[in-house]
């Protein structure tokens, strides 16, 4: 078993995917800690979680020739994509994980977008109709040093929301249950009351996993 994969038994299913190089980074444990919430709402036998750490996988972050082949039907998935979207195909709640870099997403997590949600899977290459994803609930989790309030106040919440949630998942994925969730105000201190604020939000990103998994058990 590759790095960064823990896959669990059960037919209620929760896949956290993460991009950060480091390890043991605060993104790589929100969404450990987001299918940790996720495992303790359901007994064993409901559940089933995956961790995808896309920086342990051979999984390219370029948007290659042989994407493009795929696209525009020349071509079948190339490898890497197919053996992601095989993973979350299945799965009833979808959590991304990520830091904000220059306001937006880091490039490996920009690659899942732009190779695994790609057409003739997450949506149809000529009515343009939603597929693979339909129905599917979707948390994203975004790590930074600024608050929250800031990126509302700066406009950029505005522009994440628009790209994110509107277009890419629900017009184009056919996602309606999609929140961006901020896990805001980090910075790299490590006394008490640093970690004390990590620990109150790390509550919360459980409390969500707990959650979704109530309400697929409802």
């Amino acid at each position: 078993m590759c790095r960064g994969v823990e896959p669990e038994g059960g037919f209620m299913k929760a896949v956290a995917i993460t991009a950060n190089p480091e390890e043991k980074s605060l993104t790589n444990t929100v969404g450990r800690t987001f299918l940790e919430g996720f495992r303790e709402s359901a007994t064993s036998s409901e559940r089933s979680t995956d961790f995808i750490w896309l920086d342990a996988l051979d999984f390219r972050a370029e948007y290659t020739a042989a994407d493009r082949a795929h696209y525009l039907g020349t071509a079948p998935v190339p490898a890497d994509v197919a053996a992601l979207q095989e993973r979350i195909a299945d799965t009833d709640v979808m959590a991304l994980c990520f830091p904000i870099y220059w306001y937006t997403m880091p490039a490996l997590m920009k690659s899942f977008f732009d190779r695994v949600l790609c057409s003739g899977f997450a949506f149809d290459p000529v009515t343009g109709a939603p597929l693979a994803l339909v129905g599917k609930k979707v948390r994203v989790f975004m790590l930074t040093g600024s608050s929250e309030q800031w990126f509302k106040d700066s406009g950029i919440d505005t522009a994440l929301q628009l790209q994110i949630r509107e277009h890419t998942f629900r017009k184009y994925c056919g996602v309606e249950d999609v929140e961006l969730v901020y896990v805001s105000g980090l910075t790299t201190l490590n006394d008490s009351a640093t970690r004390t604020a990590v620990g109150k939000q790390l509550d919360h990103v459980r409390e969500i996993g707990r959650a979704m998994a109530s309400e697929l058990t409802r």
